[in-house]
């Protein structure tokens, strides 16, 4: 059996909070493949559940016009164990993980098994605030895994530029927007494309892409981008 690297305080320092039962941090710690009992298999279980709540609450608040299909696809990506194994990986959970069998002295561990921990730990700091529990393991999930949600967030914005611009056109101006390619890079491996957004006779800075549309969605966000800052559009 493996034991943690460093004292529970080290790693409560990573989690951004302090376990008041330091029974229950062993537990959320403590792999299945040790044959102890209490292992994390519960509380990750328990922290499944707890994330899944924060997660679409967060959603749910970030984007108030998404309806619940769109939701839905955002939160199995926010939840996804290939996320969780990174939120792990990124919070230094391995040296601090007990693992028995065929896992101890192993260099490293299996991803979903960090991810796993995750869970456990989120189920574990749940337990250990009591009354307090989900307002203390929301503020981790939402700590954790802040660089996923901005990351959807941006990406969600992104990915809508086009068709939120045609819109702002459409309504504001009567017409719909103009792209022009400006400039475009050629090399043997990859092209790529700058693009300038154009509204009823106004040219917004122009954007690099990698194609022809990619250029235009970021040419579009450059021009919301301007808008947002007169107050003519609101990014949600």
């Amino acid at each position: 059996m493996t034991q943690a690297a460093s004292g529970p305080s080290e790693l409560e320092k990573r989690l951004g909070y302090p376990f008041q039962d330091p029974n229950l941090l062993e537990e959320a710690l403590t792999h299945a493949s040790c044959q102890d009992d209490p292992h994390n298999e519960r509380l990750e279980f328990l922290g499944d559940a707890v994330l899944n709540l924060v997660v679409a609450e967060e959603l749910f608040r970030r984007f108030p016009h998404s309806r619940e299909g769109r939701l839905t696809e955002l939160k199995s990506r926010i939840v996804a164990r290939q996320t969780l194994a990174e939120v792990g990986i990124r919070l230094g959970l391995e040296p601090f993980l007990r693992t028995g069998g065929s896992l101890e002295g192993r260099p490293s561990l299996p991803r979903s098994l960090v991810g796993n921990a995750v869970e456990a730990l989120l189920g574990a700091i749940y337990l250990d605030a009591a009354q307090r529990g989900m307002n203390q393991a929301g503020r981790a999930v939402l700590r954790w895994l802040a660089p996923e949600l901005d990351a959807v967030s941006e990406e969600r914005r992104w990915a809508n530029a086009k068709q939120n611009l045609q819109s702002y056109a459409q309504k504001q101006c009567g017409g719909l927007p103009k792209y022009q390619v400006k400039s475009t890079y050629e090399h043997p491996d990859a092209t790529s494309f700058m693009v300038e957004a154009e509204v009823a006779g106004r040219c917004f800075p122009a954007a690099w892409g990698s194609s022809k549309k990619e250029a235009e969605r970021w040419a579009a966000w450059e021009a919301l981008l301007v808008l947002a800052s007169e107050g003519a559009v609101e990014l949600d």
